[in-house]
Formats: C-alpha cells, sequence, structure tokens
C-alpha cells in the first residue's frame, strides 16, 4: 500500500473530525431556539462534549492499544456521525445532553486514533508530516462551519443539514479507511529498539515523568488554543475594538495556527520539535504579554496571529513524542485526556479569574502557559526520531 495514499486518508479522517465538531457549533443557536433553551441550561449542556471527551481519550488509548490504530481509525470517525445526526431529534435538555456526551465519546477516541495512525504513517515516511494533518483538521472545521452558513442562508432546517453531513462525512471516513495503514513491523521494532530514556519523546529529565510531562504541555496548550474562541471578541471591545474587528480575534488565531502548520513539517526537520516548540511558545508568551500591557485592538490582533502560529507545533510534537514511548496507545490516551481537560476548563478558568482581577490580568494566564510549554521542549526529545 502506497504511503501517500496512507497519508491522505489519514488527512481525510482529520478533516471529517474538524467539520463534524463545526458543524453542530455553527448549528448551536438553532439549537436553543428549537428547544428554547435558556442561556444557563444552555451552558450546561454544552459542557457535554468535553466531558465526553475525557471518557473518549481514555477510551480510545485502551481500544488502539487493542485493536491498533488502523481499525479504530477507520471506525470511530463514523460512530462519530452518529451523535451528530442524532442532534435533531432531541426533544429536551436532558436527551441534548446524552447525545452531546456520545459526539463528545466518539470526538476524543477518534483524536486519539487518528493521531496514532499519523504518528505511524509519519514513521512510515521517516520526516514529519503530522502538522499538516492538523492544519486539515482546521480547514476541515472552517469547511463544516461554513456548510453550516451556508445552509442556514438557504433555509435548510435543521434535521436536514445535520443529518446530511453526517451521511457525507460518514461516506468519507469509510472511504478513508480503504487507505488506512496497519501498524507495520517497521514502526513496531522503532519503538521497542529505542533504549529508556532516549530517542523522540524519552529524553526528559526522568523517563518516568516523560507521560506526565507531555500531558501537561498538552493542557496548557489546550488553553493558549482554546481560550482566545470564547474571549478574545470579548477583551477586544473591552479595549476599544468595533463589533467587526472583535468578531476577526479567533479567526486571526486560528489563521496563524493553520497556515504555520503547513510550513511546520519542515521546520520540524530542520530545526527539529524542542527549538521549534520553545521558539514558538516564547514568541507566543511575549507577543501575548506586550498585547495585554498595550491594550491596543490593533496590536492585539497582530498578537493574535502570532501566538496562532507560535504554538501551532505543540500538539503535533507532543503526539509524536507520545507516539515513541513504550506504551505509545496508553501516553496518547493521556495526552487526549489532558488535552480535553484543557479544554473543559479554560473559558470558567478565564471567566473566574477575571471576577477577581479583571480580564486582561486573566488572560495573562496564556502568556504563562506558553512560556512554561518552552520550558518544558526538551522532553519532545531530539524531534528527528520517527
Amino acid at each position: 500500500m502506497s504511503v501517500r495514499r496512507a497519508r491522505a486518508a489519514v488527512s481525510a479522517i482529520f478533516f471529517v473530525h474538524g467539520a463534524i465538531f463545526a458543524s453542530w457549533a455553527a448549528r448551536i443557536p438553532a439549537v436553543q431556539d428549537e428547544l428554547r433553551l435558556p442561556a444557563g441550561v444552555l451552558g450546561l449542556v454544552l459542557a457535554g462534549p468535553g466531558l465526553g471527551a475525557l471518557v473518549g481519550s481514555q477510551a480510545g488509548g485502551l481500544l488502539v492499544r487493542c485493536l491498533g490504530s488502523r481499525t479504530v481509525s477507520a471506525l470511530a470517525p463514523v460512530v462519530l456521525c452518529l451523535p451528530l445526526g442524532l442532534v435533531p431529534s432531541a426533544r429536551s435538555a436532558w436527551s441534548l445532553m446524552g447525545v452531546l456526551l456520545l459526539l463528545g465519546a466518539a470526538d476524543g477516541c477518534t483524536s486519539v486514533a487518528m493521531n496514532a495512525q499519523a504518528v505511524s504513517v509519519q514513521r512510515w515516511y521517516g520526516r514529519a508530516v503530522i502538522n499538516s494533518m492538523h492544519a486539515i483538521r482546521s480547514i476541515g472545521a472552517v469547511a463544516g462551519g461554513l456548510a453550516g452558513v451556508a445552509t442556514t442562508s438557504l433555509g435548510m432546517t435543521l434535521a436536514v443539514q445535520l443529518e446530511s453531513m453526517a451521511v457525507l462525512l460518514a461516506v468519507v471516513s469509510a472511504v478513508a479507511a480503504r487507505g488506512l495503514r496497519p501498524d507495520g513491523e517497521r514502526a513496531r521494532q522503532t519503538v521497542r529498539t529505542r533504549p529508556s530514556g532516549r530517542g523522540t519523546g524519552e529524553r526528559g529529565p526522568n523517563g518516568r515523568l516523560t507521560m506526565p510531562l507531555l500531558a501537561l504541555m498538552t493542557f496548557l496548550a489546550a488553553l493558549v488554543e482554546d481560550a482566545p474562541a470564547s474571549w478574545s471578541g470579548v477583551y477586544l471591545r473591552q479595549v476599544g475594538a468595533g463589533t467587526a474587528m472583535a468578531a476577526a480575534g479567533y479567526a486571526a488565531f486560528s489563521a496563524g495556527s493553520v497556515v504555520t502548520r503547513l510550513c511546520d513539517d519542515r521546520l520540524v526537520d530542520r530545526l527539529g520539535w524542542v527549538r521549534l516548540t520553545r521558539f514558538g511558545t516564547l514568541c507566543c508568551a511575549a507577543v501575548l504579554t506586550v498585547a495585554l500591557l498595550l491594550g491596543q485592538p490593533a496590536v492585539t490582533l497582530v498578537a493574535l496571529v502570532v501566538a496562532g502560529a507560535g504554538v501551532s507545533a505543540v500538539f503535533p510534537g507532543v503526539f509524536t513524542a507520545a507516539g515513541a514511548l513504550p506504551d505509545s496507545a496508553r501516553a496518547m490516551g493521556h495526552v487526549g485526556f489532558a488535552g480535553n481537560l484543557g479544554w473543559l476548563v479554560v473559558s470558567p478558568l478565564i471567566g473566574g479569574l477575571s471576577t477577581v482581577v479583571g480580564l486582561p490580568a486573566a488572560l495573562g494566564l496564556l502568556a504563562v502557559a506558553a512560556a512554561t510549554i518552552a520550558a518544558l521542549a526538551p522532553v519532545l526529545g531530539r524531534g528527528r526520531d520517527f
């Protein structure tokens, strides 16, 4: 089987993963209107995907360990499409919560499996390719969001839109599954023959601490990556930005991340994971600090672009390092759990801090998180062993 075909297949799974969740997110207002959910109840219901993802990431690690990344990557995205199609059938907040818990669990499982398959394909390539796959996931999210906007503009009902997307993306997943690659003998041998404490992902200060340190990096990266979605627009309005500029905050961050991820594979081959991650996250910490101190809308927008670019290599690098550990499936499950935990707590964490110290100081936590990732970068190892 062609390794290029396998890369295209995994990339398609990444695209589906991004498109499914964005398809749901784009129709949240319509679901709220249809079920007549108060804001407080909606906030509780929207915690469902995050809670489900915590369970799903752990289950994903166990399933990959037992069945292999190819099998789980083939099945999990199809299962992920099911709750998307079931959203319109929810008739109450509780039934919607149940559907979203299932969506989150399938999302977390898919994330672990597709990253494990990506690391396997990357190992066969012998060079970095995982960053571009993460970029394609972001492109899938944009496509899913735009599809929601387009179908709403055309007057398509919620049920028709989400059920159609679920069927279409399930078909894409099923076709892509034919090109996925088994965790071949060469990949398994590469992991087994690395001595303890050596190679990618095991050059931390203590081999036994590598997995928790990787999980900590993922948790911190989730804070930095997810906070702009909820708080960039609020902060921009607070410092005097107009409605349009405030709405562009998360788009600026996402654009910096996506464009840079399309280039990061070449940068990894030249610099290695450690130097690229350290440099990027230090830049992220620096620009966020300057933007928060100056409080100027234009400076903040530029800082968000640079911050998105600076943190872009962290998730791919951590999954690559986790994939080099002896029990890689378990490590990836823990990494996925930490990322989902960060995603779940970041909004209430920033909100709670802002009530005590103000929003600018609360957002300073992101600069601290980025600087801490830079300090932890040596845990990623040399970054040239795939």
